[in-house]
């Protein structure tokens, strides 16, 4: 297998990229030129076309940023030594991957029979990158247990390490009801203000105090979403990456079909709008923004379960639900799916104190396991 190697995603060839990339659009062409022309986490990328008998077969996507090891650690001893040393615990890391919490991985082949030669070809695309730019961390981003290269990548000395689960309502039925009629009645109840918030086709509903819109996410709705997205932020109580205002630009410009659903408590100013991004019969809550004032996890939870009514009104298949505020989301029906970080780093001992302490690091999530649907 051979390794073609790009630095940014202009080089590679229109036609190159779509016979070698998934029908994905967190891996699509117009979202990663959203990436990587924003700079989330400052990161630079690679983009690494694989070939095998002369054919693109595959394509995986590099990129190198600083990470916060202690992102998801809640042990008092890590919180201390970053009180100490602040920057201690941030570190350079090249990944196969990108800076987003999107549940997605970036390593596509054509046949699960190519993974092998292509974790070794992409391994060595990303050894001879740390060479050229020191760094000292590995890491392929986002992967399930059963998705094919956890023995391929533990066989290049890679460590499996827990992040944060992703969330999705799939093979979602064709009615509301149908899809109601799946769920245990205690959870079934609590639809009942989305239900009838929803009624008839939109794009406005409003029932009693509450409203929601749905609309296209344009460039003065990304200037308000990210106002919003950032005020968010500064409450939060986990931090992942941070989008700065040109990502939210830059989707609103892309070719990507986003949609912006707003929902307010006209009564009290309470107001949230979900980032929405769709492809054919797949649709993503990508991100959420706090509009104004202040907002009570009731209003959360509502927007929830409106943008899972918002997937079965539309005809849409699956709803990918991102992988934070995990009890909110498994509340609402979505079923969450374990994920893995494999990572490696560069020198005996560092990596044997990486093993020593991942699980310090990167904790098991401990989210109850709720029994939402009737075959549960």
């Amino acid at each position: 297998m051979r390794a073609e190697i790009f630095e940014t995603v202009d080089d590679v060839p229109d036609a190159l990229w779509a016979a070698s990339a998934p029908a994905d659009f967190f891996f699509s062409r117009a979202f990663m030129e959203v990436m990587e022309r924003s700079r989330v986490e400052d990161a630079r990328y690679r983009y690494v076309v694989l070939h095998e008998g002369g054919e693109p077969v595959g394509l995986a996507v590099l990129s190198r940023f600083m990470l916060r090891l202690d992102l998801l650690s809640g042990d008092r001893w890590v919180a201390r030594a970053r009180r100490c040393a602040p920057r201690l615990l941030d570190v350079p890391l090249i990944a196969c991957g990108i800076p987003a919490s999107l549940g997605q991985h970036h390593l596509h082949v054509d046949a699960p029979t190519l993974r092998g030669e292509a974790v070794r070809c992409v391994d060595s695309c990303m050894e001879a990158w740390a060479r050229e730019q020191p760094t000292a961390l590995l890491a392929w981003k986002e992967w399930s247990a059963d998705q094919g290269i956890r023995d391929l990548v533990r066989a290049r000395g890679y460590e499996a390490l827990p992040t944060l689960p992703d969330h999705a309502l799939t093979d979602l039925p064709g009615t509301v009801e149908e899809f109601l009629g799946t769920m245990r009645s205690s959870y079934r109840r609590k639809y009942k203000q989305a239900l009838a918030l929803m009624q008839g086709d939109g794009p406005l509903w409003t029932s009693g105090r509450l409203r929601l819109e749905d609309g296209p996410f344009t460039v003065d709705v990304a200037d308000e979403f990210n106002r919003g997205y950032l005020s968010l932020m500064d409450r939060a109580t986990t931090r992942l990456e941070t989008y700065p205002p040109t990502f939210f630009r830059g989707l609103a410009r892309s070719s990507l079909d986003t949609r912006a659903l707003r929902l307010s408590n006209e009564e009290n100013g309470e107001s949230l709008t979900a980032l929405m991004i769709a492809s054919g019969d797949v649709i993503a809550f990508a991100l959420v923004a706090k509009d104004r004032a202040e907002y009570e996890d009731a209003l959360y939870s509502v927007l929830l379960r409106c943008i899972a009514l918002y997937a079965v009104k539309g005809g849409f298949r699956d709803l990918r639900m991102g992988q934070t505020s995990s009890y909110a989301k498994c509340a609402m029906g979505a079923r969450p799916r374990r994920l893995e970080t494999y990572m490696r780093v560069r020198g005996r001992l560092r990596h044997a104190a990486l093993v020593r302490y991942g699980s310090v690091l990167f904790p098991e999530d401990q989210s109850p396991a709720l029994s939402v649907y009737k075959d549960a």
